[in-house]
This record gives structure tokens, C-alpha cells and sequence, in this order.
């Protein structure tokens, strides 16, 4: 018995999504939605994300009840995640620092990701 392999077509409404995803992480779905030109409201709005999602293209990350944020990859994640943290009023100094020190080691990663390094 042989079993087929079936690849998932990327869409342009898909690629596009990545592509938003991408240029600004931590977006909400509703927020990508609506940069890709897609509705936000009816059934089946979400379908469009659910397949990027699906296809590897994008995480989607609970953050609260209603609120789910969008990332193109687990390095964005982190750094969203991070500057979240340095932006909020009475980071220690300390923290700071090792904030800091994680986000260059992420971007050093980035860096080396478009050298092959």
C-alpha cells in the first residue's frame, strides 16, 4: 500500500499574511487580517490565518481571552517578547542589561541565518 504525500499550496492571501506577519510581529490576527485587505468579521474570517498557521508560515500565540498574537517565527517571538519586558516602567537596570545582551545574541542569530554562518 502506498501512501501520498500531499504539499500544502501556499496562496497569495497566505503568503501575504506571512509576509505582514513578518514585518510586524507580534500583530494581532485581526490586525493582519485587515493589512491583508481580508474581512474581520463573518464566518470563516480566521480561515485565512488557520492555513498559514497550518502550513508552518506563521505561530499564532495566546495572549489573552480575545487576543492572539502573531509571529513569523519562534526568534521574533522572543524578541517581542523581551522588548515587551524592556519597555515596561521599573525594568531594573539589571534586567536591562541581560535584556539587552539576549536580544544582540537573537540578532547576531538573524544575522548569521542570512550569511549561512
Amino acid at each position: 500500500m502506498t501512501t501520498a504525500t500531499t504539499t500544502r499550496r501556499i496562496g497569495p492571501r497566505m503568503a501575504e499574511l506571512a509576509a505582514i506577519v513578518s514585518a510586524v510581529p507580534g500583530c494581532s490576527k485581526r490586525d493582519a487580517l485587515r493589512r491583508a485587505g481580508l474581512p474581520v468579521s463573518g464566518v470563516n474570517r480566521d480561515a485565512p490565518v488557520h492555513r498559514a498557521v497550518a502550513a508552518g508560515l506563521i505561530l499564532v500565540e495566546r495572549d489573552r481571552v480575545n487576543l492572539y498574537r502573531c509571529f513569523a517565527n519562534e526568534r521574533d517571538r522572543q524578541r517581542w517578547h523581551l522588548r515587551r519586558e524592556l519597555l515596561q516602567p521599573g525594568c531594573p537596570a539589571g534586567r536591562i542589561a541581560e535584556i539587552r545582551a539576549e536580544l544582540d545574541a537573537l540578532e547576531a542569530e538573524r544575522a548569521a541565518s542570512w550569511t549561512g554562518a
